[in-house]
C-alpha cells in the first residue's frame, strides 16, 4: 500500500470514528436527556440492565395514543396530517433509546399494541406514520423500519433501522445530541418532541 493510500484509510476511519458516539457519551447525553425530560413533565425514564458482565442504560417512554385504521394517529405535537372523522381506539407505544455497541450509535427502538393487547403489524404501524415523514419508495417502509430480537428484553420490537444515524450525528451541532437525533428519528416511529426542547440545545 503506498504512503497517499494509507493516510486516505486513515482519514476514512477517523472520519466514521468523528461520526459515532462512545458508549461513555452516550451514558452522559442519555442521563442528561432523561433530566430534561423530567423538567419538561415529558416523562422518559432512565432504566439499567445487567446483560452478562455488562451494564446497559437506555430511555423508555410509554404513551397512549387514539388510533383510526383508516388514518394516522394524531399527535399533539404533530398536527401535518389529521384525519377529518375520526374514531378513536386506543394504541400503547413503548420506545427506547438504545445505543448499538454495533454501530456505536443510539437505535430508536419501539412497540405498539392496541387496547386489547393484539401487537400492530408493519403495515399498521406505517399507516400511523405521518405522510410528510414518508419516503415515496414503496418498499421504504421495509429499508426504514426493522422487527428483530430486543437487545435488553429479548422479545420482537421494531427499530428504526441505524444504518443512516452516523450520518445524521456528523450534522448535529448540540449540547445533547439524543434531542437532536431522535427530533429526527422519531417521526418515522411516530413520536415527536416538544419544541421546548429547543433550548436545551
Amino acid at each position: 500500500m503506498k504512503f497517499h493510500d494509507r493516510n486516505c484509510v486513515r482519514d476514512f476511519y477517523n472520519c466514521l470514528k468523528q461520526m459515532t458516539l462512545e458508549f461513555e457519551k452516550f451514558k452522559t447525553f442519555a442521563t442528561d436527556f432523561a433530566s430534561i425530560s423530567s423538567k419538561l413533565g415529558d416523562e422518559w425514564i432512565l432504566r439499567t440492565s445487567k446483560i452478562g458482565k455488562l451494564e446497559e442504560i437506555y430511555l423508555e417512554k410509554r404513551i397512549i395514543k387514539p388510533f383510526n385504521e383508516e388514518s394516522e394517529i394524531i399527535n399533539d405535537s404533530d398536527k401535518c396530517d389529521e384525519p377529518e372523522n375520526f374514531n378513536p381506539k386506543y394504541t400503547v407505544f413503548v420506545y427506547h433509546i438504545i445505543y448499538s455497541h454495533s454501530y456505536s450509535v443510539p437505535v430508536l427502538w419501539f412497540t405498539a399494541q392496541h387496547e386489547d393487547g393484539k401487537l400492530l403489524s408493519l403495515e399498521e404501524l406505517w399507516k400511523q406514520i405521518p405522510s410528510c415523514f414518508k419516503n415515496s419508495e414503496p418498499d421504504s417502509k421495509w429499508n426504514t423500519l426493522t422487527q428483530q430480537e430486543h437487545p435488553v428484553l429479548g422479545i420482537p420490537y421494531f427499530m428504526v433501522h441505524p444504518c443512516y444515524t452516523a450520518d445524521l450525528l456528523s450534522a448535529c451541532h448540540s449540547s445533547n445530541y439524543i434531542i437532536s437525533w431522535l427530533s429526527i428519528v422519531g417521526p418515522v416511529a411516530g413520536l415527536t418532541l416538544s419544541l421546548n426542547y429547543a433550548k436545551y440545545t
